[in-house]
């Protein structure tokens, strides 16, 4: 009788705390290896979504300017405590460059000093044990180091075997905590704790871009084919140890980061000739999905890359000589709206970066070029909510939101100027953070805790579009209930709790919401946290 009870016990926990999820819905995948942090790469994930889990600022209101003085390539990414880290864009010659780590108000907590006065050439990915891994040019010529610094930035190990030419957007990292680096036609796998290469394969014409990963974390997307030559150009998939499943082939394609949704689709740029350009959504084994035609006299950029909302619809980017558009997909490829953001060059509508989403699916987008510089604000149905001036300076990266939504930008001139200034931006809405009573809510939202792990206390954040019963319990690893943080009517709007597991051992919990009215279940989440004494 007890092992029937046992039995049953587990089937009961394993129904109960599978998530509901439709071919549209897309949630958070989580990477054992990453930091369970705000934004632990550039693009937030190691599918590419560049999807947050987190509700941006729905307001330009700018909370502080740092100045960089050697300006920001790519970054900053959010780590544990919603500390800030980011490597430096412009070329020193006195033979060394600066990695830094700040807080969220901007101020800093150590400067790494590198080998060499070259840039910081790739994002950075903070690792689940803190680890910060970036690279930047040596001070050899021709030469490349790879990073790894531990959390409080004294080094780690570092490696330069890889040269001159390697561009990035994040340190890829599999599940299996191996780091996955493209460099002259070979795949390097190396291992984590002392930066060693413990496996190549030779892949010939792979791009020397970041590696993105099926949801599993057992199969790799990469693109091959370099910018500018005659390398034919495809999108690939391969096992993690580099065995090649298939090619989709392309006229052309460009460098930005393939996106991987939850049922391992790919999206992608590509064109079948010079006149017909594409965005593509690849089916996991290799075949056609759908396409959709960019319209005549439109292009895609050289970096730019889609997001991918929590409701499945794809947004991208896309520009013609006059104007810059940002265009929203359902699930199937169908147009839910175009907005276009001005002049291509006069109002800096040239957007070549990946783009971001937040958790209400607002989009987030700034100027690559152009006369004058911006970045923009787009609620889920394509309006604009805000722009605010980059003063000049270009934006080529992703921005990043913080776990109290706070959205960081990063911006600078070029390789040379030495002495940029308010280019480091934190933005977040005034008054209250959390909002009792916010009618703009429409979307229901169960956030991770922050932070996690924990020791004891640890905040959830929740929105409900719609008022009722809400009641949110944490459950320990085998089912039981440890404790109740919700149980009344909320009317609608964003909402704030916090635990305290004062009581309670080291390990594994399950929290979760149900939202009813009138006894109908309107929603239902759940999500793990860590207590870790």
């Amino acid at each position: 009788m007890n092992n029937i009870k046992k039995i049953y016990l587990v089937l009961l926990i394993a129904v109960f705390f599978i998530p509901y999820n439709n071919a549209q819905q897309q949630v958070h995948i989580p990477w054992p290896s990453l930091a369970d942090s705000p934004w632990p790469v550039l693009r937030g994930d190691m599918q590419g979504t560049g999807r947050s889990r987190y509700v941006g600022p729905r307001t330009n209101n700018v909370i502080w300017r740092q100045d960089m003085p050697l300006g920001i390539f790519h970054g900053p990414v959010v780590g544990y405590n919603d500390d800030l880290f980011v490597g430096t864009r412009a070329v020193l010659w006195d033979g060394f460059n600066y990695f830094y780590s700040l807080d969220k108000d901007g101020e800093n907590i150590w400067t790494f000093v590198t080998e060499g006065g070259r840039a910081n050439l790739a994002g950075a990915t903070i690792a689940n044990d803190g680890t910060i891994y970036f690279s930047s040019l040596g001070a050899t010529s021709g030469a490349e180091v790879l990073y790894a610094l531990n959390p409080d930035g004294t080094l780690k190990w570092v490696n330069d075997r890889f040269g001159y030419g390697f561009f990035t957007r994040h340190i890829s990292v599999g599940k299996n905590n191996y780091l996955y680096l493209p460099f002259l036609d070979t795949l390097y796998i190396l291992e984590p704790e002392n930066g060693n290469i413990i496996d190549s394969v030779n892949i010939p014409y792979i791009s020397e871009t970041e590696i993105v990963f099926s949801v599993g974390g057992d199969t790799i997307f990469y693109i091959s084919g370099r910018l500018f030559t005659q390398d034919p150009k495809a999108i690939n998939a391969a096992t993690i140890n580099g065995e090649i499943l298939w090619s989709v082939e392309f006229d052309s394609h460009n460098w930005g980061t393939p996106v991987v949704d939850n049922n391992n689709r790919v999206y992608v740029y590509g064109s079948e000739d010079y006149a017909n350009l594409f965005l593509y959504c690849i089916n996991p084994d290799g075949t056609n999905n759908w396409k959709y035609q960019l319209d005549t006299n439109e292009r895609y950029e050289n970096y730019s890359s889609p997001t991918i909302d929590g409701n499945g619809n794809i947004i991208f980017q896309s520009s013609s000589p006059d104007s810059g558009y940002i265009t929203s997909l359902d699930y199937n490829g169908i147009l839910n709206w175009k907005t276009t953001l001005g002049h291509f060059y006069e109002d800096g509508a040239f957007i070549s970066h990946g783009l971001v989403c937040d958790a209400e699916g607002k989009i987030y987008c700034g100027s690559s070029l152009g006369l004058t510089t911006n970045f923009w604000c787009l609620d889920k149905d394509g309006k604009i909510l805000w722009k605010l001036d980059l003063e000049g300076y270009e934006y080529d990266t992703s921005p990043a939101i913080g776990s109290d939504g706070t959205l960081y930008i990063g911006t600078h001139i070029d390789g040379l100027f030495q002495n940029h200034i308010r280019n480091l931006i934190a933005i977040r809405d005034t008054g209250a953070t959390i909002v009792e009573n916010d009618n703009i809510i429409d979307e229901y939202n169960l956030s991770q805790n922050y932070p996690n792990p924990f020791n004891p206390v640890t905040t959830i954040r929740y929105s409900i579009p719609e008022s009722g019963e809400v009641t949110i319990t944490v459950y320990d690893i085998l089912g039981r209930i440890v404790g109740t943080l919700v149980g009344d009517f909320k009317q609608n709007g964003n909402y704030e709790v916090t635990f305290n597991a004062n009581d309670l051992s080291s390990g594994v919990y399950i929290y979760r919401i149900t939202a009813t009215n009138n006894g109908r279940i309107l929603f239902t989440d759940s999500k793990h946290m860590i207590l870790l004494r």
